[in-house]
């Protein structure tokens, strides 16, 4: 995932706020880190043509 951020405190923030505490807030920013390198990988690939 090198090259990829995430604004990790913000989007803690965000799983709290819906409701998610401890273990379920990590996997939701797991889920959303993956979700991060597999669009990275699906755009490096061609699949995905980038806004513009």
């Amino acid at each position: 995932m090198a090259g990829l951020t995430l604004d990790t405190a913000g989007a803690l923030a965000a799983a709290r706020e819906l409701g998610a505490t401890g273990w379920p807030a990590a996997e939701l920013l797991l889920a959303i880190r993956i979700g991060m390198a597999e669009g990275a990988a699906a755009r490096r690939e061609g699949e995905i043509k980038p806004d513009g």
